[in-house]
């Protein structure tokens, strides 16, 4: 053994000596350093990282679990002493125990220095969008895959090809740690790699390799059995994904209603990723032989239409398809221009209402049928539309029954209404729809008085963040009436905490409000801000509300319903059937209307632009309802008509 391991641990007990560390840290570098003294000076072995761990694991079965941590932690920071003279911890490290404790601390140690600094620019790069939480989540096995790559001869990542992505999967499930870990290890490895892709090192499709643990199995299925083919390529793909990307892009301006890289993305991956395992350059020869290699399930005439059409494409450099596979435009686009023009306005405001994606198709589709009606018809402007015509398209209704016939009709009612509005049909024009079934009005739920007593007694004893979050959140909506979609919102710029005011744009109605806090409402944000709101990522930065977990972004709004439920519960209570978080806004503005809040402030407090949705609360305000009866003699002359 060289003195000069002796004059080295020296040197490691007296930097620490003076940065400050405790007496029981020196003391456990001391004993690991001696005991080590003597295992080397009885084996005759210089030191070696891999020696020092192999005694430290042999010594292991000894030692409680926090001596040996405390050991490996000492042969770590004396291994990096060695290497670079510094023994503190590395800033790209996600925390202490990825420096030092895992496995993962030894892959980082023995990376060459180039790759070192890739993967302190990839650190770099990563941090600056995510979350600390989630960039340790990602750089868990990062180094390992490094050393991985480092070991197998590559001495930067653009000289790998796929079988680096593809072994090392094979790696990770060889790996005896739980299921979760591995997951952890695939998907941070995934985001390195796209990492790389964005440099321009590897091909994309190499990322998609670690994008489910399962993939080793879909791979295999990938790979031509018996001889490479002898037009061997190396990374064939990375000129082709562009060109791809290109296409998708020029075939989504075809107003498909889910957009092609959703609908036909995997479909180029599998196929990338085949050319990869098989170094075979791309030709239309090769998108046969992927055909004939993959599954003949329900999606593989899809895949064929795809990427025959992509072939076609790849050689004539047109979109425009000359195969049987014609591409059929929407019915929208053969309408005339007013009409398709009324019907996009239309779809613009109906959009900002909220509605599902579901229910816009729906009301699309009917407008659409609509209007073809009454081009077959000649009509060549609003002005033109009658009264028999809008009975005619409803009499010859394709639909069966009354209640669908009638689903159809409310949507074109509504229609013809804005039209109303917008001055282009007489108001009236809408009563030509018959209503075959009879629109139903039932009465609005709201919380009782119990109900929200027991929100009020959660809310005072809420201590933990998550509490914290479910007590502003409700409060707001009892107390100021706002909708769940616009309470996950808001932001800490919206609020003026001076006047107690907080100012935004409704979601649901694209109208802007400002509101008074109330004061129970403003201590309830200010204590969740100080004292639960955790330090949000990127996607998280600014809003009030945000994750309690990893990414720590904006919250989606079926939270707020969650809350409700979880704070009912607490106290026996739960949501009515089909109720949700709305039922706080119903609450609130049955509690104005019962306070004789006039009709003009209770619209503005809702942020409704119309005076008639105020009667939906009416039926729960009983004392004011028996303020205006209707004589007896009327109401029986109103019954008999």
């Amino acid at each position: 053994m060289s003195i000069n391991y002796d004059t080295k641990t020296l040197e490691v007990i007296s930097r620490l000596e003076r940065d400050g560390y405790s007496e029981r840290t020196l003391a456990d570098h001391r004993r690991c350093y001696d005991e080590l003294r003597r295992y080397l000076s009885e084996t005759g072995k210089p030191f070696s990282l891999e020696t020092a761990l192999e005694w430290l694991e042999k010594r292991k079965a000894k030692w409680s679990f926090d001596t040996y941590t405390r050991y490996r932690r000492a042969l770590y920071r004396f291994e990096k002493y060695l290497g670079s003279g510094e023994i503190g911890n590395d800033t790209h490290c996600g925390n202490n125990s990825f420096a030092y404790h895992d496995a993962e601390g030894v892959s980082y140690i023995k990376l060459p220095d180039s790759y070192k600094a890739l993967y302190c620019e990839f650190y770099a790069v990563i941090s600056r969008t995510h979350a600390k939480q989630t960039i340790d989540h990602y750089v868990v096995g990062c180094t390992d895959f490094l050393l991985f790559l480092a070991e197998s001869g590559f001495s930067e990542p653009s000289e790998m090809t796929i079988e680096i992505p593809v072994a090392y999967l094979r790696r990770i499930h060889g790996k005896n740690c739980s299921e979760d870990k591995r997951s952890k290890y695939a998907e941070g490895i995934g985001v390195l790699l796209s990492y790389f892709f964005d440099c321009g090192h590897i091909p994309r499709c190499y990322s998609h390799v670690m994008s489910k643990l399962d993939n080793r199995h879909y791979i295999t299925t990938l790979k031509i059995t018996g001889e490479k083919p002898s037009n061997s390529a190396f990374q064939p793909s990375k000129e082709i994904e562009p060109q791809a990307d290109v296409f998708l892009s020029a075939i989504s301006e075809r107003r498909y209603s889910v957009p092609p890289e959703q609908a036909y993305g995997c479909i180029f991956r599998s196929f990338f990723i085949f050319l990869e395992l098989n170094h075979m350059p791309y030709s239309r020869a090769a998108t046969q032989i992927w055909l004939d290699l993959i599954p003949k399930t329900t999606t593989w005439e899809q895949k064929r239409t795809i990427i025959t059409w992509f072939a076609d494409y790849m050689e004539t450099g047109e979109i425009q398809r000359s195969t049987n596979y014609v591409w059929r435009p929407l019915l929208i686009d053969g309408l005339p221009g007013w009409s398709k023009e009324i019907i996009e306005d239309y779809m613009d405001m109906r959009q900002k209402e909220d509605r599902a994606p579901s229910t816009l198709m729906m009301i699309r589709s009917s407008c659409v049928r609509f209007f073809l009606l009454l081009d077959s018809k000649g009509v060549g402007s609003p002005a033109a539309i009658t009264p028999a015509l809008v009975k005619e398209f409803h009499d010859t209704d394709i639909h069966a029954t009354p209640h669908a016939k009638n689903a159809y009709g409310v949507r074109i009612r509504r229609l013809l209404q804005y039209m109303a509005e917008e001055n282009l049909v007489p108001p009236h024009l809408y009563l030509a729809i018959s209503t075959q079934c009879a629109e139903s009005r039932g009465i609005v739920g709201i919380m009782d008085d119990s109900m929200v007593s027991a929100v009020y007694d959660y809310r005072a004893k809420a201590t933990s963040p998550l509490e914290l979050r479910d007590a502003a959140m409700v409060i707001m909506g009892l107390r100021m009436g706002i909708r769940a979609s616009d309470i996950v919102n808001l932001k800490i710029s919206d609020f003026d905490l001076k006047k107690s005011k907080v100012s935004f744009v409704q979601q649901k109605t694209n109208k802007a409000i400002t509101l008074t806090i109330p004061t129970d409402a403003g201590n309830s944000i200010y204590k969740y801000i100080i004292h639960g709101r955790p330090v949000s990522g990127t996607e998280g930065d600014g809003y009030i509300f945000v994750r309690h977990r990893s990414p720590y972004s904006r919250l989606d709004r079926s939270v707020c319903r969650i809350a409700l439920a979880r704070i009912l519960s607490e106290s026996g209570f739960s949501l009515p059937r089909g109720q949700g978080f709305h039922i706080t806004r119903r609450t609130f503005a049955t509690r104005l209307l019962r306070a004789r809040v006039k009709v003009d402030a209770l619209v503005n407090a809702l942020g409704h632009s119309s005076r008639n949705t105020v009667d939906n609360y009416l039926s729960h305000d009983e004392e004011g309802m028996l303020l205006c009866p209707l004589p007896f003699a009327f109401a029986i002359g109103g019954a008999a008509q």
